[in-house]
């Protein structure tokens, strides 16, 4: 049964550790692996069948309102992408807004992605799993756009929840939910917090950079993927370790910086050295780099602490269980 209309919805995750080795010319190599979680902020994305009166036959509305006759006219790469994918070429209105800003480390346009495909199979009455929504977010972004990014964000946003992702030489994700009991997920979360640069970056240009010194930086990125499997143990532990937890995350962040010198800024270090101040147990630049939100881990989060941050927004996160989903249909 066919809709009229669709409202979808995924979520933006946090990764730990990892990050990098998702990327083909690491993985092909030695497989790589990711330890994130998804947030309890999203990417909202509503599809609409549009009458063929209106002029023109797309009006995809995002920081901008496209009105377009032609599927290939559209300026939306990832609209267009999506829309290329799945082959459609009815009339359609589709509109777009999130909880957090774009560019900001937290997978958003992948979260885009995985929500605009699922809203697209909702509209033609289709129900698809999680795993053949992220490869196909995958085959969008990085198989028709050829974004350099890796295969992380699109399985977060798909499958919800708290995960070890482990990418293959073959390309195949395996995928290892991570269930923590309530009292460690809360405490986790108790502890963590996010905190806004101010900045917002193109992970384009950055992952370009860091892809084009893939095999300077394998060896690095071997290092991180055993920090991921390190941390995961770590947090299956029924005995956890909150800062022994940090310090795998500070670890990975300082080899991280050497992947490209456009990673950290002026505003990031400034973060990051009251951060010491405060005794965090560990933090990390979230995303690719050159802004977006800093993930900190303390022993707990006290007004103190809060204070020392007066300069910067900051949030806690809370956790994600379900992923993308159809919010409703008409």
């Amino acid at each position: 049964m066919e809709f009229q209309s669709v409202l979808s919805m995924a979520p933006l995750r946090i990764s730990f550790l990892g990050g990098g080795s998702d990327i083909p010319s690491f993985y092909e190599k030695s497989p790589g692996c990711v330890v994130s979680a998804a947030i309890d902020k999203y990417v909202y994305v509503h599809i609409k069948r549009h009458d063929p009166l209106f002029q023109e036959r797309y009006r995809v509305s995002y920081s901008e309102v496209e009105h377009t006759k032609n599927r290939d006219e559209i300026k939306n790469s990832i609209v267009r992408a999506c829309l290329e994918l799945l082959n459609m070429d009815e009339p359609l209105q589709i509109s777009t807004s999130a909880d957090l800003p774009a560019n900001s480390g937290l997978g958003s346009s992948s979260s885009f992605a995985v929500a605009l495909l699922n809203g697209l199979h909702a509209i033609r009455g289709e129900e698809v799993s999680p795993v053949q929504i992220a490869e196909e977010a995958c085959q969008a972004e990085i198989g028709i756009l050829k974004s350099p990014i890796g295969k992380q964000d699109q399985y977060a946003a798909a499958f919800g929840g708290m995960n070890y992702f482990e990418f293959r030489e073959n390309g195949s994700v395996q995928i290892e939910p991570l269930y923590l009991s309530r009292t460690d997920t809360g405490r986790f979360l108790e502890k963590s917090l996010l905190i806004w640069t101010g900045q917002s970056r193109k992970a384009d240009v950055i992952l370009g950079d860091q892809a084009s010194r893939a095999e300077s930086n394998f060896n690095q990125l071997l290092q991180i993927t055993e920090l991921a499997k390190s941390f995961k143990e770590l947090l299956l532990n029924s005995n956890l370790d909150w800062a022994e937890l940090g310090s795998l995350i500070s670890q990975g962040w300082k080899l991280k910086q050497s992947f490209s010198d456009k990673i950290s800024t002026d505003d990031v270090r400034a973060i990051t050295a009251q951060l010491d101040d405060l005794n965090c147990y560990g933090y990390k630049l979230l995303g690719a780099g050159g802004g977006g939100f800093i993930f900190a881990i303390f022993d707990e989060i006290s007004d103190k602490n809060l204070e020392g941050l007066n300069d910067w927004r900051t949030f806690r996160p809370a956790l994600d269980h379900a992923g993308a989903r159809i919010v409703s249909v008409n």
